[in-house]
């Protein structure tokens, strides 16, 4: 027996920490259950925040889990006020969001230092100084400060988390707090949804925290099924609960089309591969096409039971046509602004099959809010950073890359995922990951062969 083992201090140590981490994890449930009965949930988002912050101080490495894992617990304690209603302008509950996000990116930041936060691709670089310019040239314009903020925060804090996983990050270990946070989080989401269900009953809710849970689970399922391991399995399925209860359709086609890519990934021949490309197209469909959306709408809406459960606005495809128009208005918009767009934090206006006249500093589509905030400069350096990471695709990171593609090809299109500030940590995070892999790989041994006289 090692003498570590003899010493009563190292036999006390484990009980002494597993016995402080329930406490803490008891009283901060407990706090949450009589904020959320008594009010004051903002400032245990705070606490929380705090807390993550200090374990992010000591053990850096922990800080891709506590961003992420944070923001997704947030938006189920302290949802926005607008969830119910997309009219509202009152979102106020995002600032403490973005408040505890800093709190827990500071320390590691500070860790690491600015120089090597920042030592990314070259096309991550380029892309951060364009949106830069982007977020100035509309503030000269007379944008509002406050949207100029938020909207150049979600790029840069995609940058600052793309850096940290590229130097700090570790796979596994975010997967295993997603295993245990995620699932967690996703129980909490599923009792406030059975406490406003007898008032809301089956319905949608305006939020990211669908799109987070998707890609959570999308690396979750994967990794589970590469090593085999059915709970990693059924925890994705879990938190997948998300975006089910709330009939978020982008979301659940994001997480079947990542399937297929995943699949295409690790197959060695090329006729799998083409196979199960098409598969992914295919299931692709409903969630960029309105055509296809509204057939399959129609097809659900038919079924006896489920015709009634689902909610009207998941049944048509309105929402997909109002993104087609934001994508067109967004085109119209770069030809009188051309390499900058009207620039990160200016209003956009469009005719909404919904609402009718709409103004507002926020679009909906992914790609409208790139074309139209960042113009063609941005579009394209963007496009350069996607090619970029892509570039470390392999079958060990098969997760990472049908997570992002997906991401990219699906969820893109519905809301801009990449850009803010509740979801850009999440793929940040995921393509510094993926190049870091790259990096990782074995270089080829060189030969030398002598010359034989």
């Amino acid at each position: 027996m090692s003498a570590l083992s003899n010493s009563p201090t190292a036999v006390l140590r484990f009980p002494y920490t597993a016995s402080l981490a329930i406490v803490c994890w008891v009283s901060i449930c407990t706090l949450a259950a009589v904020a959320a009965l008594l009010g004051g949930m903002a400032i245990v988002i705070l606490l929380l925040a705090a807390g993550l912050g200090l374990v992010v101080w000591r053990r850096p490495e922990e800080t891709l889990g506590a961003g992420l894992l944070f923001l997704f617990a947030a938006q189920i304690l302290l949802p926005f006020s607008a969830r119910f209603n997309a009219d509202s302008n009152d979102m106020s509950q995002m600032y403490y969001w973005a408040v505890g996000l800093l709190i827990i990116t500071i320390p590691a930041v500070i860790h690491m230092g600015l120089r090597r936060v920042f030592d990314v691709p070259l096309s991550a670089k380029v892309f951060l100084g364009v949106a830069f310019a982007s977020a100035v040239y509309a503030a000269a314009q007379g944008a509002a400060t406050s949207y100029v903020v938020r909207q150049f925060y979600g790029i840069l804090i995609l940058i600052v988390y793309l850096g940290i996983a590229l130097h700090m990050g570790k796979e596994e270990l975010l997967l295993r707090r997603a295993r245990t946070f995620g699932v967690l989080c996703a129980l909490c989401f599923v009792v406030y949804y059975l406490a406003v269900f007898g008032r809301y009953g089956f319905h949608r809710e305006t939020g990211t925290n669908g799109a987070q849970a998707s890609t959570l689970a999308i690396l979750l399922v994967i990794a589970g099924m590469n090593a085999r391991k059915v709970s990693w399995v059924l925890s994705a399925l879990v938190i997948l609960l998300v975006p089910a209860l709330l009939f978020m359709r982008r979301d659940l086609v994001a997480f079947l089309v990542a399937l297929p890519i995943a699949l295409a990934v690790k197959s060695r021949t090329w006729k799998l591969r083409l196979a199960y490309g098409c598969l992914s197209v295919l299931i692709a469909l409903p969630g960029i096409f309105p055509q296809v959306a509204q057939s399959v709408g129609d097809q659900l809406k038919e079924m006896p039971i489920i015709g009634d459960v689902i909610p009207a606005t998941t049944q048509d495809a309105t929402s997909l046509y109002e993104r087609v128009v934001q994508a067109q208005i967004a085109l119209d918009e770069v030809r009188t602004h051309p390499w900058l767009g009207e620039g990160l934090g200016s209003s956009f206006q469009w005719d909404s099959p919904i609402q009718g006249f709409v103004e507002s500093g926020y679009v909906d589509s992914g790609w409208a809010y790139l074309f139209q905030k960042m113009g063609l400069l941005g579009a394209g350096t963007f496009l350069w950073l996607l090619v970029t990471v892509f570039t470390g695709a392999s079958r060990k990171t098969a997760g990472l890359t049908a997570c992002l593609s997906s991401a990219a090809l699906i969820t893109m299109f519905s809301e801009p995922v990449f850009f803010h500030f509740t979801t850009a940590p999440f793929l940040g995070t995921y393509a510094g990951l993926l190049l870091a892999n790259k990096d990782r790989r074995p270089k080829p041994a060189v030969v030398l062969r002598q010359k034989v006289s």
